[in-house]
């Protein structure tokens, strides 16, 4: 046997021999590794549900909103400054290569939606043909705008699944007649369930009718708060962009130097903003995980510190039979590094545990990568070692005649 696999097998033993003890250093690392798997886990989590509402909703889409503040994700208030106009959506299509098609789009928030004795209050988009092939949405029962919807402005609406099982609890919807803002509309479709997009904004709450409808009747404006439009090949997607601001640039007569009066957004600054947005409070809940690591490592610390002199006897027994100061010192590292790594273990356990119970009770979502575990036992065991050095030290240098005859005095 080498004494590299000796001092692991008194290691060992040594633990053994003291399980309560063991396991009480175990724990400080454990609860700072759990902690710290827990935050990687829900943060990576998050990050991935909103790349893939990114992906649902279309990576080969480009968004243009009013105002010249950077708006990623939707605005409180519908309303921005009134710049855009269904002529800004017409040139884009027509003049900027790669574009395949593009809706105008009005919305707002508050609007009544009565059907029979029952009524939601909702929010209302006016829209183009076009437009639901461009937010990848569909159509459970009915069909979509047409194009002669929009050229008549006729008084058609489509409801959101969470709207039509508001007003029409047994079904039956399609067909229907509804009041919007006390205007009768008949209800030619309902969408699917779409859930949240990646800002927030819940697909299953609102009503569509042409924006014709919208921008002559219901709401009655010419202004638009968006133009949405798809594009030929994603990976064009930001020189596409950058054409499409160069042309609104020119239309709205913004000279060198002035501000865009619009915003132009596109997949990825919502992936930035989501990301940015979480960063905070990812930071935050990295240092208290990282603070209750060192703690738990203090912890332990003291706790081996305590052992060396309750194993001063031990230790000078060792010592008086040919064991060196490195072999004492590499054994108390050993101890602690084995400490660390069952802590880190059992950490890494209740982190996953955590993650997942707060995704059951729909507080978080879960991602499991390799790269929280990995991080979470590489830190317990940079802890374990740092906490063994200097418990080994201490071990190390006690006079074996002396720790002899204090513990048999």
């Amino acid at each position: 046997m080498t004494r590299t696999q000796r001092i692991m097998r008194d290691a060992i033993v040594s633990l053994r021999a003291n399980r309560s003890r063991s396991i009480l250093m175990m724990l400080g690392p454990a609860a700072g590794v759990a902690l710290l798997s827990a935050t990687m886990i829900t943060t990576q989590g998050a990050r991935s549900e909103v790349m893939g509402l990114i992906a649902k909703h279309g990576l080969d889409m480009i968004m243009i909103r009013a105002g010249g503040e950077v708006q990623v994700f939707a605005p409180t208030g519908d309303r921005g400054l009134s710049v855009l106009f269904a002529e800004d959506a017409l040139a884009i299509e027509r003049e900027i290569p790669g574009v395949q098609m593009v809706s105008p789009v009005q919305n707002q928030r508050g609007i009544t939606v009565v059907a029979r004795d029952r009524s939601v209050i909702t929010r209302a988009f006016g829209v183009d043909s076009d437009w639901m092939t461009i937010r990848r949405w569909g159509v459970a029962e009915g069909e979509f705008i047409s194009d002669a919807d929009v050229a008549g402005a006729t008084r058609v609406v489509l409801l959101a699944a969470k709207v039509a099982r508001e007003l029409f609890p047994e079904g039956g919807a399609l067909g229907e007649t509804v009041r919007i803002n006390n205007d009768p509309y008949v209800v030619k479709g309902l969408f699917i369930e779409m859930g949240t997009d990646a800002g927030g904004d819940d697909w299953d709450n609102r009503v569509v009718v042409p924006y014709t409808t919208s921008t002559r009747r219901l709401f009655n404006r010419p202004s638009l708060e968006q133009i949405v439009m798809r594009v030929d090949n994603a990976s064009r997607v930001e020189d596409i962009a950058e054409r499409v601001r160069a042309l609104m640039r020119v239309r709205h007569h913004i000279g060198q130097g002035e501000a865009d009066d619009f915003f132009v957004r596109e997949p990825e600054d919502v992936g930035s903003a989501a990301a940015e947005t979480s960063s905070t409070l990812w930071t935050l809940l990295l240092v208290v995980s990282l603070a209750g690591l060192v703690g738990g490592g203090f912890a332990t610390a003291n706790l081996i510190m305590a052992g060396v002199s309750q194993r001063s006897q031990e230790i000078g027994i060792r010592r008086a039979t040919g064991a060196r100061e490195a072999d004492i010192n590499r054994q108390f590292v050993t101890e602690s590094l084995l400490i660390s790594l069952g802590g880190g273990v059992i950490g890494v356990a209740m982190g996953v545990g955590a993650a997942l119970g707060l995704e059951a009770l729909g507080l978080a979502r879960a991602h499991l990568t390799w790269a929280p575990f990995a991080i979470a036992l590489l830190a317990s065991v940079i802890i374990g070692i740092t906490v063994g050095t200097r418990a080994a030290r201490g071990a190390a240098r006690l006079d074996p005649a002396t720790a002899v005859r204090v513990r048999t005095a």
